[in-house]
C-alpha cells in the first residue's frame, strides 16, 4: 500500500505540535504559580481544662491566610473552642463555637487579608470537658501571596517575543524542502 504525505498534512502537524508545546508550556507556568502558598504555623494542642495560646507568626507580604481550626475527638471534642487573629493594634478575623460538643471531629476554615506583611498573633482559646476534662484541637494557617497584575508592558513583550519565536520556526520549518515519497 502506497501512502504520500502532503504538504498540507505535514504542515498540519506542526501547527498541532506547536499548540501542543504552547500548552504544555502554559500549564507548567500555571502550576509554578499556583504552587505559592507557604504554610505558617501547623500545631496541634491538648488541652486540659480551659486554655488560651497565643501563636506569633511572619506573613512574608500582602496577600490571603488560610485558617484551619479542627475541633478533634480526642477522647472527645472540646466543649469550646474561639480563634481570634490580630495585628498589634486590630482584630482582623475572629470565630467561636461553643454549646453541646458533637461526637466527631468538625473542622472550620477562615480568610484574611494582610495588608503588608509583618508580625501577627493568633489566639485559640479551648474549654475541656467530659470525665476527664482532656480535648485536643489542631491549627493550620497557610499564605498564599497576592497577585499583582501583570504590567501591560511586559506583557506586550513577552506576547511579541512567543509570537516571533512561533513565527521563526513557522519559517524555518517552511524552508525545507518538502519530500514526497512513495513506499
Amino acid at each position: 500500500m502506497k501512502r504520500i504525505k502532503t504538504r498540507e498534512s505535514l504542515r498540519q502537524r506542526r501547527w498541532i505540535r506547536a499548540a501542543a508545546l504552547v500548552g504544555l508550556l502554559l500549564g507548567v507556568a500555571h502550576a509554578s504559580i499556583s504552587s505559592a502558598d507557604s504554610v505558617l504555623l501547623s500545631d496541634s494542642n491538648l488541652v486540659s481544662g480551659s486554655e488560651s495560646s497565643v501563636f506569633s507568626f511572619q506573613a512574608p507580604g500582602p496577600g490571603t491566610v488560610s485558617v484551619q481550626i479542627t475541633n478533634v475527638a480526642w477522647p472527645q471534642t472540646l466543649n469550646s473552642l474561639s480563634f481570634m487573629a490580630a495585628t498589634a493594634s486590630q482584630v482582623l478575623s475572629s470565630w467561636s463555637m461553643s454549646g453541646a460538643a458533637p461526637t466527631t471531629s468538625t473542622s472550620q476554615t477562615l480568610y484574611f487579608q494582610v495588608a503588608k506583611g509583618g508580625s501577627y498573633f493568633a489566639d485559640v482559646a479551648a474549654t475541656a470537658g467530659g470525665p476527664l476534662e482532656l480535648g485536643v484541637y489542631s491549627l493550620s494557617l497557610t499564605f498564599t501571596p497576592a497577585t499583582s497584575p501583570v504590567p501591560l508592558p511586559g506583557a506586550a513583550w513577552l506576547l511579541i517575543a512567543g509570537l516571533a519565536t512561533l513565527l521563526a520556526v513557522f519559517h524555518l520549518t517552511r524552508q525545507r524542502p518538502a519530500t514526497l515519497r512513495a513506499v
